[in-house]
């Protein structure tokens, strides 16, 4: 059955072969198609809404009083962990002497993955170079008045 199948499609294949395919119609076809698909989801869309209208108008004040309580409840939650987060940010970022903002970007999810997060970044990052000169020009160094009146008095 599955050799039947197949010799089919490849006999359809080889009568295509000969005609050049009509590739604008197959994408008009292709776009209607999924036109039509769009256009039922929306319809489906709006009849879960209303589904969803109607289970809400069905719900006691206390399913929708507890259903109220656990959405706070999750968001406190969010809100807490958020909060230690920060800290613990900060607290890795104030130990390795980096911004907290640096720290913030990595992923690690306690306090030892982010140090050694932020060991790791330390590592490939180069430390800032300390200037040993005075940060100016390359021309001779200038001159003080007062070197300017010994020169000028031959001292």
């Amino acid at each position: 059955m599955a050799e039947e199948a197949n010799e089919a499609q490849a006999s359809a294949q080889a009568q295509e072969a000969g005609k050049p395919t009509d590739w604008q119609a197959k994408y008009e076809a292709m776009r209607q198609h999924s036109r039509e698909w769009e256009r039922k989801a929306k319809e489906n869309q709006g009849a879960a809404d209303e589904l969803e209208k109607l289970r809400e108008s069905q719900q006691t004040e206390q399913e929708k009083a507890v259903k109220r309580a656990e959405k706070a409840e999750a968001e406190l939650n969010e809100l807490k962990a958020r909060a230690a987060r920060a800290e613990t940010v900060a607290k890795v970022a104030d130990a390795a002497g980096v911004p907290a903002e640096v720290v913030d970007m990595l992923n690690g999810s306690d306090e030892g993955e982010l140090e050694a997060q932020v060991a790791r970044l330390l590592k490939l990052l180069p430390a800032y170079p300390t200037r040993t000169d005075d940060g100016g020009s390359r021309a001779a160094a200038k001159k003080t008045n007062a070197d300017r009146f010994a020169e000028a008095l031959g001292i």
